[in-house]
């Protein structure tokens, strides 16, 4: 009884015990701390995939948004669509794969994969995207509004990224001289007491008639410089000279100008905007169309193009432009047009470059390149009057960028 009593009181082996508790506790503690930073290890590490697809995805976009500031897919690209893109791709309509791996600096990046498509903003809602109906459009701008949806999506281990926005390419207004006419020499073919050319516009706005040659005494009607021949066959004194061309360019007085040094309407690069257009517009011609081409912007690269027409080619609200690139153009008919015709004269001809004999009015501006010659003077009051609105109409296609609040990430990608 007495030693049961004894080992009952007895307090050996508790430090032991309560060591055991402690260090079970501590042991618990310890995993849970263990299991909660691998955890956050685990989703840091997530995030961090999840940043680089998304960065992937946005380098894509931005990548094929340039693309398209560069080729427009416009109506005339029916035949040639914007292509599905990625890694693989080689097409200059796509991001480059090699630069797109260079900009993401992440070791998430190796063996990552992207996609870019771009499709028409078709359909009953173009401006609220899903992939249902985006997807199903053309892959150039079928309905001509200037706007296309770009879809960029990538994957970095295993986690993927998928972002939209809508992209609307930006009309660029061109430089031209605010004239009616600018050429090498401006030929008349009307003797009478008319006005051929009318530089003061619709708008009240007043352009001038510019001439790279200087008139001279003794001209014929073949080297004439500017509207008449000055003192040509010694029977046209220089009085009845200047009333004549003071009454065919009207107003005259401060609005010709005469060895005017600028040799070139537009620039190269301008041009090459055109140029641009026209292809994403399908207004490019290789060669003469067979009627007369209308069109905001119409270019034409070589030939010797005659057209009649007895209708109004554009109008007042919506004047184009025709570029002849090389080459010469005649223009007859009753019809009116109404815009700006361009001959940049490749050729290098001195000769007759634009020819308007017809009987209705050109509202807008000409221009001939070098030393090419424009000859007008049909039977109509006035064959050429200035309109400023028409050459500030003329624009191509510059950049394309993101339209405000259209960006969106589809979520559960």
């Amino acid at each position: 009884m007495t030693k049961t009593r004894a080992r009952l009181t007895d307090e050996r082996g508790w430090a032991l015990l309560t060591a055991i508790l402690l260090m079970t506790i501590m042991l618990g503690t310890i995993l849970s701390v263990a299991t909660f930073v691998d955890g956050q290890t685990k989703m840091g590490a997530d995030s961090r995939k999840r940043e680089t697809a998304f960065n992937m995805a946005q380098a894509a976009m931005n990548m094929q948004t340039y693309a398209l500031s560069r080729d427009w897919p416009g109506l005339g690209q029916a035949a040639t669509p914007y292509p599905v893109c990625g890694p693989t791709s080689t097409s200059t309509r796509c991001p480059n794969s090699t630069e797109m791996s260079n900009l993401i600096a992440s070791p998430d990046n190796t063996g990552g994969t992207w996609q870019t498509q771009v499709r028409d903003n078709g359909g009953t809602s173009p401006n609220f995207y899903s992939d249902t109906t985006v997807l199903a459009q053309p892959a150039y701008d079928a309905n001509g509004d200037g706007r296309m949806w770009v879809r960029a999506t990538s994957t970095a281990r295993g986690k993927q990224r998928t972002i939209v926005e809508l992209v609307r390419v930006e009309e660029e207004a061109l430089d031209l001289p605010h004239a009616a006419v600018v050429a090498g020499k401006f030929q008349s073919s009307n003797n009478g007491q008319k006005v051929v050319v009318d530089t003061t516009g619709g708008t009240g706005a007043n352009g001038f008639v510019g001439v790279r040659c200087t008139p001279t005494m003794g001209e014929t009607s073949s080297t004439t410089c500017l509207d008449q021949p000055l003192g040509g066959g010694n029977t046209q004194t220089q009085a009845k000279w200047d009333a004549l061309v003071q009454t065919q360019i009207s107003p005259y007085a401060g609005h010709v100008q005469t060895a005017y040094t600028t040799n070139n309407a537009m620039s190269d690069f301008t041009r090459q905007q055109l140029k641009l257009r026209a292809i994403a517009d399908g207004k490019y011609y290789a060669t003469c169309p067979p009627t007369w081409p209308t069109g905001t912007v119409v270019y034409i690269e070589s030939g010797d193009c005659s057209y009649s027409s007895n209708t109004t080619i554009n109008s007042q609200a919506q004047p184009g432009l025709l570029l002849l690139n090389n080459g010469t153009l005649t223009l007859g008919g009753t019809g009116d047009y109404w815009g700006v015709i361009y001959c940049v004269n490749a050729q290098n001809s001195s000769g007759p470059v634009l020819n308007l004999n017809g009987s209705g009015t050109l509202h807008g501006g000409v221009f001939v390149d070098g030393n090419g010659i424009v000859v007008a003077g049909g039977t109509s009051n006035t064959n050429i009057k200035y309109e400023d609105s028409a050459l500030s109409a003329v624009k191509g296609y510059g950049s394309a960028g993101l339209i405000q609040n259209t960006w969106r990430e589809i979520k559960g990608s």
